[in-house]
């Protein structure tokens, strides 16, 4: 075991999300409470944006009594954001509010993980994700069907793109190079659009990002029943995999099989190819997520307004 495991089991596990106002944020947050081994201590930090409510905190400090009472959460002001990125992502600003996340945390803060609130389930502990060798690198995640687009600030094909619904950051990096201020430096480079921030962060970071194992944040393979029943079970990892550079330096899936067979038993389960809220998606997830929504009791007010979710 080296150092790093040796200090996530008797320290802290730096994790920090984005937050949405939405409560479509609990069952996202009651999973990875509910996955961690109790010897990873879990301190949770959210960039609050749009006037994020103290009844909201409150609703989130209530799944310390419905899971686990040592769990820490950290609210930070990232208002700033909404100012320097406004009217960029038709997502909304939350989505954008990640990527000031470094220059909030204190400096005692050396790594986080970042997940999408939401469309996003932890099935298994974090540890070896939050203890991954980045050699020299600032960001690491998991290979998107984005890469060998255009870098418009680095003037290269993206040769290397993560998909930051859930990925690692040096954080003392990240804030000693400046990313933030680069980011918003080059902010027009990029039209508005649902992606606007991933295409920034992967053109900015060019050349200091490395990929992850695939089940620290993948996809469903299918993005429906329907066709999971359906041979030859032909996914939507082929393009990917058929773009992807690097794959022996990052013990990438080498075909689909491979892909397949990795895609068994995940860390984290992104929904990017088939929204839970709108009824889409494998029925075996949608199940799971129906279950953390009753755990962290907003079943009631949740299903009125996303009834996909709650579909059986």
């Amino acid at each position: 075991m080296d150092k790093r495991s040796k200090e996530i089991k008797n320290n802290k596990c730096w994790l920090s999300f984005k937050c949405q106002i939405c409560t479509l944020a609990m069952f996202t947050i009651a999973s990875i409470i509910d996955s961690q081994n109790l010897e990873t201590k879990l301190r949770l930090h959210f960039a609050v944006v749009e006037g994020f409510s103290v009844e909201k905190m409150i609703k989130i400090y209530t799944l310390r009594d419905r899971i686990r009472d040592d769990v820490e959460f950290n609210f930070y002001n990232a208002k700033k954001v909404e100012i320097d990125l406004n009217n960029t992502n038709p997502k909304g600003i939350a989505v954008n509010a990640r990527l000031i996340m470094p220059e909030l945390l204190p400096d005692d803060v050396e790594r986080v993980i970042i997940f999408d609130l939401g469309d996003t389930l932890i099935l298994r502990d974090l540890s070896e994700m939050y203890n991954w060798n980045m050699e020299d690198k600032i960001y690491y995640g998991v290979l998107d069907d984005g890469v060998m687009k255009y870098g418009r600030f680095s003037k290269k094909a993206l040769d290397i793109y993560i998909n930051t619904g859930s990925y690692l950051v040096d954080n003392k990096k990240a804030k000693s190079e400046k990313i933030y201020e680069k980011i918003v430096k080059n902010k027009s480079l990029y039209k508005p659009s649902g992606i606007y921030e991933q295409d920034l962060l992967n053109d900015i970071a060019y050349g200091k990002i490395g990929y992850l194992p695939i089940r620290f944040g993948l996809k469903a393979p299918f993005t429906d029943d329907k066709i999971s029943d359906s041979p030859p079970f032909r996914t939507d990892y082929n393009n990917i995999l058929e773009k992807a550079k690097y794959k022996e330096k990052y013990n990438l899936p080498k075909n689909r099989f491979e892909m397949n067979s990795q895609a068994f038993n995940p860390v984290v389960i992104h929904q990017w190819n088939g929204k839970w809220i709108r009824g889409r998606g494998l029925s075996i997830y949608r199940r799971i997520v129906q279950n953390y929504i009753r755990i962290a009791g907003i079943w009631d007010e949740i299903c009125p307004v996303f009834p996909g979710v709650c579909k059986k």
